[in-house]
C-alpha cells in the first residue's frame, strides 16, 4: 500500500478507468434495451 501512498496520481488513473468502464457498460446495456420505434403518423398534416 506503500506504493498507492506514494503516488496518488494513481488513484485519479483508477477513478477514470472505472469512469469510462461504468460509461462503457450503461451504453452497452442501454444500447440492448433501446426503446421500441414508434413510425410518425400523418394525422399532423392539415386536412383540407
Amino acid at each position: 500500500m506503500t506504493y498507492l501512498r506514494s503516488r496518488p496520481w494513481l488513484w485519479i488513473v483508477f477513478a477514470f478507468v472505472i469512469l469510462i468502464a461504468s460509461w462503457i457498460v450503461l451504453l452497452k446495456i442501454a444500447s440492448e434495451h433501446r426503446p421500441a420505434s414508434i413510425e410518425p403518423t400523418s394525422s399532423l398534416t392539415p386536412v383540407p
